[in-house]
């Protein structure tokens, strides 16, 4: 995924965010692009060494414990453990949107097996260029105009 997750992200919380304090609203959108972060690492400091879905930023089982740490925190702080319950509810909503065509370990560290929904073969000469050409960039196109759409209506919504 490009340009799908935070708009993935936001249809997903959307029908929460009444519900939602929105402090934990927010923060569920921030780490639809957290994990993310690794491409800084990636490319200014491990020089390409390792796909940065090989980080821990990119490991379900991270953002697992965050989301059970948010629900255990809400029990008994509401204002504190919704958004880190949201925070990791974006991250693990990032993976699942990595997945489609990204390799990512569910089961690490007791599986090192890598699921990909769908394969992109490179059909250019950059790898960039190959994804931007499959199908599954239609996929994110979609889910853009479909949250702007669902965005735009609720502001018009709001009008009196």
């Amino acid at each position: 995924m490009f340009i799908g997750h935070l708009p993935g992200v936001y249809l997903a919380l959307r029908p929460l965010q009444r519900r939602l304090p929105p402090l934990a609203f927010a923060a569920g959108l921030l780490c639809s692009v957290l994990p993310d972060l690794d491409l800084i690492w990636f490319y200014f400091v491990d020089n390409r060494a390792f796909h940065h879905h090989e980080y821990i930023t990119h490991r379900p089982i991270l953002w697992a414990k965050v989301l059970l740490l948010g629900l255990l925190l809400r029990r008994f702080h509401h204002l504190t453990g919704s958004p880190i319950a949201t925070l990791a509810t974006g991250a693990l909503i990032h993976l699942c949107l990595d997945s489609i065509a990204g390799a990512v370990t569910w089961g690490w560290p007791w599986w090192d097996h890598k699921t990909t929904l769908v394969h992109v073969p490179a059909t250019h000469d950059h790898w960039i260029k190959s994804f931007l050409a499959h199908w599954t960039f239609k996929v994110e196109i979609s889910l853009c105009v479909l949250a702007a759409a669902v965005w735009w209506r609720s502001r018009r919504a709001r009008r009196p």
